[in-house]
């Protein structure tokens, strides 16, 4: 179940997944994406797994998508980044995240999909996607809204700011803001292996009334922004905006 770049293990009864491409600062190419899709599924049906925690191996949580693989492989609904947003959104059980460094765009819009984020004060997070010449992916443009309210939505998305881990807690993103990112992590397994001692149908029961309302919807989101995105990925702003960037 282990890839070079993508590494999983249980824990007692917490699947652990963990990012692994630090010299890239762990941006994600269409193939680790794919491996996340596998690691998700595999833990959200093992019998032997109650919570599914997610964080880096290295300082930095994710620095976003590898531009240059992201720009060699197709964008549609069937991309196995969009795969991986959906599968996040469908998981049953429990998803604890710890981050770290650089949450950047999707390193960011894919703890809208966590039940419990804790962060390192060292964390940088940005969703700049406007930056790039292109729009909200993930189900952002709902999920930002809803957890952090309209005017840091707003905010966030339309400007590409970075912003700082007190923001992000004071605005809701994260649940806690720990020294380090060993403290984090530490922080974010003791959380996981404290909800595995709960029965695991009733933390499944759990999660479906806190989410089963509103999946659906943000998959649809999900749906209409891929569309979106995909079309302004072929617009003359985005391939200048993303050739400026892989040049420097």
């Amino acid at each position: 179940m282990n890839t070079n770049e993508i590494f999983a293990a249980l824990s007692g009864e917490v699947y652990e997944i963990q990012i692994a491409r630090g010299d890239k600062m762990n941006a994600l190419t269409d193939a680790m994406y794919g491996s996340l899709v596998e690691q998700l599924n595999y833990a959200d049906n093992d019998t032997n797994t109650k919570v599914i925690l997610l964080r880096s191996d290295n300082q930095h949580f994710s620095a976003g998508n590898d531009l240059a693989d992201f720009l060699e492989n197709d964008f549609n609904d069937d991309s196995n980044v969009v795969k991986f947003l959906k599968a996040l959104a469908r998981l049953q059980k429990p998803l604890v995240c710890a981050v770290g460094g650089a949450a950047v765009g999707i390193g960011t819009t894919m703890l809208l999909h966590c039940d419990l984020v804790f962060a390192s004060a060292d964390t940088k997070f940005s969703v700049p996607f406007i930056k790039l010449g292109l729009t909200p992916e993930g189900g952002s443009s709902l999920l930002l809204r809803q957890r952090c309210g309209t005017a840091k939505a707003n905010e966030w998305l339309l400007t590409g700011k970075t912003f700082l881990a007190e923001e992000a807690l004071n605005a809701g993103l994260v649940n806690s803001v720990e020294a380090d990112i060993q403290s984090t992590w530490k922080t974010a397994m003791e959380t996981a292996q404290g909800l595995a001692r709960n029965s695991k149908e009733v933390l499944i029961e759990t999660k479906k009334l806190l989410k089963q309302e509103y999946v659906e919807t943000v998959i649809e989101v999900m749906k209409k922004e891929a569309n979106v995105f995909a079309e302004r990925l072929q617009s003359e702003e985005a391939k200048a905006a993303f050739n400026a960037f892989l040049k420097r």
